[in-house]
């Protein structure tokens, strides 16, 4: 987020609708007085702002009445736009804000990075499949005769780019976060009515079911048809034997003889995979990527439950108990739980910050305003340092924070004993998390996701970043994007890049696969988001409204 350069404000940069009476008062009087001067003198620095004014006309006039200018208006009009709302929502004639003017929800950094997270997945099942590179850390022993990988992309914090099992804990985190924030916002008002409180709770719990599973189902229905009519036939020969193929990739959508055959098939899996009284991870064929949905419903009710039966306490007594079932989540081995409970208890520490009546002036863009470290922190530290240092060595220790928690989060998936830095992580973490089951990565993802969130808020030019326009974008498409992209590799990625490699001889040199693999990947980032806003435009959006509409039908 680009601050804004402070600069002194004078009294004739504020139109005079805005002044209070009193300064009115204060600039007529002050007029009076300066009318005594010499009529020279006031002459001469009232013809300067006129020039000044006449060529700023001229130079406007003269450029919106330009040639190229006409012609750049006539062609935008060509040009195909992102609609910023679904076909026929209503309009009004209120105009659109600036980004100066628009007020972005508290939620809305998080938003974003749930958008760069889908992002970084879509980039982990691209070169899933051609290098085991993204799933081992930096300087990594293999066997002897093997030189040691040593690539940039597998370098702390830089190897998040391309590490997606770490985004999709995030995920979990920022549901937590999310759908737990108005409710625990809501207990803080006691004189607010308590039943629109237990509303939003009992509309989250029934419409929760509706906004995972729907739009997955009608996506993998998609698959099932598309794959019995052979759109995955060419990926399927492509991954029984091609020398292409040195990392790791997953089944293929099955095909019947019969579609009674696919669609009884495609009837078995969907009941497995949506029911809710199993606690395994379960990996459909039809999109093994949507094994987190059921994972999202689990955590979602178990965060119901905790957040109805917490929301009698006081916020201190709350957030201890948060911690208390975060900690239990992690000793019971569900780490995703602990995740959803680790976004709550954020969650709740950030409006107990935010409930502070100090408040730091951040005129520079610094900090954002943060009452608990100032009520613990902040006070300590004023009394020894200037208000500036205080402020800028606590920026620091924030960064510092948040810079700990994105190496914690590049944990390596795979032989972390063996990866420098990570090894005593990999001795320390909880016997649970050692088994073949249960990586050591599952534990350290999850625990960093927590501080992640907490730092975001908490750095206004991080949180800026998140708030900038592609990736707000891509959050409001994640879901969607999220849905489509396995697929979409499946079948368009497995056939095209084959032929990518083969046409510009990738075998011949390094540079040469690397070039084939970025080519692939532009080609099939363009291909995902386009046909994940279709999906958002014409089923994520029209299912969200149904049911809402439901709801209100059934309601009382």
């Amino acid at each position: 987020m680009a601050n804004d350069l402070a600069r002194p404000i004078d009294s004739g940069d504020v139109p005079s609708h805005y002044m209070s009476e009193s300064r009115r008062q204060h600039s007529s009087s002050t007029v009076s007085i300066e009318s005594s001067t010499s009529d020279a003198s006031e002459s001469s620095q009232s013809a300067r702002p006129l020039l000044r004014t006449r060529i700023s006309s001229t130079i406007k006039s003269s450029y919106s009445n330009s040639k190229p200018l006409e012609l750049f208006r006539r062609l935008r009009l060509l040009l195909p736009s992102i609609p910023s709302a679904p076909p026929g929502t209503p309009t009004t004639s209120t105009p659109t804000p600036t980004p100066s003017q628009q007020s972005p929800s508290r939620t809305a950094s998080y938003d974003g990075l749930r958008g760069i997270a889908c992002l970084i997945v879509f980039n982990f099942h691209f070169l899933y499949p051609y290098t085991k590179t993204i799933t081992h850390g930096f300087a990594v022993e293999r066997n002897p005769d093997d030189p040691i990988w040593n690539n940039p992309h597998q370098l702390p914090i830089l190897c998040l780019l391309v590490r997606g099992r770490a985004m999709v804990t995030l995920f979990f985190a920022i549901s937590g976060y999310v759908l737990s924030y108005n409710f625990l916002d809501s207990t803080l008002h006691p004189t607010a009515d308590p039943t629109k409180r237990w509303t939003r709770l009992s509309s989250l719990t029934f419409r929760r079911w509706m906004r995972l599973f729907l739009p997955a189902t009608i996506s993998m229905s998609v698959v099932m048809f598309a794959s019995f009519i052979g759109a995955f036939d060419t990926g399927r020969e492509f991954q029984k034997s091609s020398e292409w193929l040195t990392g790791w990739w997953e089944q293929h959508p099955p095909r019947m003889e019969t579609f009674g055959a696919q669609l009884q098939d495609f009837a078995k899996m969907w009941w497995d995979w949506q029911t809710p009284f199993q606690w395994r991870l379960y990996y459909s064929l039809y999109d093994p990527h949507t094994w987190t949905i059921p994972v999202e419903f689990r955590g979602s009710l178990v965060l119901f439950v905790v957040l109805l039966g917490s929301a009698g306490l006081k916020q201190g007594w709350r957030m201890g108990l948060f911690g208390l079932v975060t900690g239990f989540c992690f000793a019971s081995k569900r780490w995703d739980v602990a995740a959803f409970m680790g976004g709550a208890l954020v969650a709740d520490l950030h409006l107990w910050e935010g409930g502070g009546k100090a408040e730091v002036d951040d005129d520079e863009g610094v900090d954002e305003k943060s009452s608990l470290p100032r009520w613990r922190v902040q006070g300590r530290v004023a009394r020894v340092f200037t208000p500036r240092i205080t402020k800028y060595l606590l920026t620091t220790i924030k960064t510092m924070l948040f810079v700990a928690s994105l190496w914690i989060l590049s944990f390596p998936d795979d032989e972390a004993w063996k990866a420098p830095g990570f090894s005593w992580l990999n001795e320390i973490t909880p016997s649970p998390y050692k088994t073949r089951d249960l990586h050591p990565y599952k534990f350290w993802h999850a625990f960093a996701a927590s501080f992640v969130l907490w730092s975001i808020q908490r750095l206004s030019y991080v949180q800026g970043f998140f708030c900038l326009s592609v990736p707000q974008y891509l959050g409001k498409i994640s879901y969607a994007f999220y849905l489509v992209h396995g697929p979409l590799l499946h079948g368009a990625g497995f056939a095209l890049q084959p032929k990518l490699f083969e046409a510009l001889g990738a075998a011949d040199s390094t540079a040469k696969w690397v070039g084939c693999l970025l080519l692939g990947w532009v080609t099939m980032l363009t291909l995902s988001i386009t046909v994940a806003h279709l999906f958002w435009m014409t089923v994520d959006v029209p299912l969200v409204k149904f049911a809402k509409w439901m709801e209100r039908r059934l309601s009382r």
